[in-house]
Parts: structure tokens; sequence; C-alpha cells
């Protein structure tokens, strides 16, 4: 056998015997990678769920706790008004009494004058006195009407601090949500820039459009839903004329219970339409015709 032979046979096994760990290497890295990318998959889908559900409630717990600050805010506009009107009657009250108290003296005056002359003395000091007991007797009632309208009126303002105390709870919890939901964001983009972007659509698919922040505070009707193999859509009364753009979220309701967001992705002068998102059908119901979508400025 020819030397450059033997060396070509020799250089052949050393490479066999170098390539078979590689290959033996790279099946088992192959697997890990497959093992920790199916691990990134299911820890992004939960994230994805956490996120909607934490979105969910705390829209609830929103709604929940503007509504009843407003039912706060009107109970202390009607106590304020009840004040009001019973420190009017308080006034009047007490100019009653101011004038009976000026009448008693004119007549107590009058009373001395009188007595001075002897022919009327008698009959006159009856009847004055009469007048008198009368007037003092208005007085006092006069003096116990205020005394209760002091009281009602120190019960009211009692009341309005209690509610205005209310008010101020709600307030704070308002901000405590706040504060969660900025948490819960914040969580995320942890995540994914531990884990990375999760899946995203394929381009061209409905609903892909990117959320742009409202700049208005806006109030439109649902006119048209459609339902088919795709994702909801709604149609609402509102366009670019209303400054509505794609990429807005309106959050549709029903009274005070929240249905679903509203994600637009189609504008026209005074129409747009919108993927449905968020929708519980059998939990509060589904985005009917005729039901509210709002947006709130910064949202």
């Amino acid at each position: 056998m020819h030397v450059l032979t033997k060396i070509f046979v020799v250089l052949v096994a050393l490479l066999t015997v170098a390539i078979v760990p590689l290959v033996a290497v790279n099946a088992t890295n192959e697997s890990s990678f497959k093992q920790k990318f199916k691990g990134a998959e299911s820890r992004a889908a939960t994230a994805e769920s956490m996120l909607a559900s934490e979105r969910t409630s705390w829209l609830s717990q929103q709604q929940k706790l503007e509504s009843d600050l407003q039912s706060a805010k009107a109970a202390v506009a009607d106590l304020q008004k009840q004040v009001e009107a019973k420190a009017a009657a308080a006034r009047k009250v007490e100019a009653e009494l101011a004038g009976t108290k000026a009448a008693a003296a004119s007549i107590a005056s009058s009373l001395e004058l009188i007595a001075q002359n002897d022919k009327a003395k008698g009959a006159l000091n009856e009847t004055l006195v009469k007048e008198l007991r009368d007037l003092r007797t208005t007085a006092m009632d006069a003096e116990k009407r205020l005394v209760q309208l002091q009281e009602a009126f120190d019960a009211s303002q009692s009341s309005l601090e209690v509610a205005d105390a209310a008010r101020r709870a709600l307030q704070e919890e308002v901000k405590r949500l706040s504060d969660e939901k900025d948490r819960a964001v914040a969580t995320i983009a942890e995540y994914v820039a531990s884990v990375g972007e999760l899946a995203k659509a394929r381009a061209g698919a409905v609903g892909d459009t990117q959320r742009v922040v409202a700049t208005r505070n806006l109030a439109a009707t649902i006119i048209n839903v459609r339902r088919g193999d795709t994702a909801p859509l709604a149609e609402i009364n509102a366009g670019s004329r209303d400054g509505i753009k794609p990429g807005w979220v309106l959050t549709i309701g029903e009274g005070s219970t929240f249905i679903g967001n509203l994600r637009i992705t189609e504008v026209d002068v005074n129409r747009a339409v919108g993927v449905i998102e968020l929708e519980d059908a059998a939990a509060r119901g589904e985005v009917k015709v005729g039901q509210r979508a709002i947006a709130r400025a910064g949202e």
C-alpha cells in the first residue's frame, strides 16, 4: 500500500473519531433546546392568561369604585343642600325671634307710658299683659325651633363629614388599584425582558393593530355586531371626526356592568370597527347592539 494511501486512511479514521462525539453532543443539545423552547412557550401562555384575568378584575373593580364614588358625591351634594336649607330656616327663625323681642320691648315701653294714665290702667294692663305673655310664649317656641334646627344642622354636618370621609376612602382605593395595575404591567415587562416577546399574531390578521393611547374622553353606541369563524367584530357610531384612531381600546359596558373591550382596527369619518376582546358571555353577557363603548383619555 502506498504511503499516501496509508496517511489518507489514518486521517479518515481520526476524523471519524472526532465527528462521532460532535454528532452525539448536537443531538443532545437539540433535545434540550426543544424542551426549553416548549417551557418558555408554556410560561408565556400562562403569563398572558394571568394578565387578561388581572386586567378584567381591575376594570371591574375600577368601574364599581367609580360608581360608588359618584353615589358618594351625590349624597354629599344632597346633604349640602339640606344643610343650606336648614341654615336658611335657622336664619329666618332668628329674624322672627329678633322681631318678637323688638315687639316685646315696644310693648314694655308702651306699658310704662300707659301705666301713667290712671283711667285706662286696669283694662290696658290686662290686655297688654296677655299680649306680652302670648309674645313670650311665641318667643320661647321660636327659641325651641332654633335649638331643634341647630341640632338638625349639626347632624347634617356630621353626615356630611362621614360622606366626605367615605369619598376619600374610595379615592384611596382607586389609587391602590392603579398602583396594582402598574405593578402588574411592570411584572409582565420584566418577564418579556427575560424570556422575550410573546408570539405575535400572523401579519394582516384582524386584531394585530398596535394599541394607541386615547387622546380624549368619548362615549359611543354599538350599532352592529358581526360574528363568524374569525374574531367577533363590533361597529360604533363614531369615527375620525370624533378623534378615534386605529389602536384605541374602548370599554364596552351595559349600565354599570363591564362586558368587554373593543380594539379599533378600521376608522371611517363617522363609523369605526374593532375587535371584541375579554368577552365572557356566560359571566357578563355578550356584546350587543345598543351597549355603550367608552374611551378615557390617557388609557
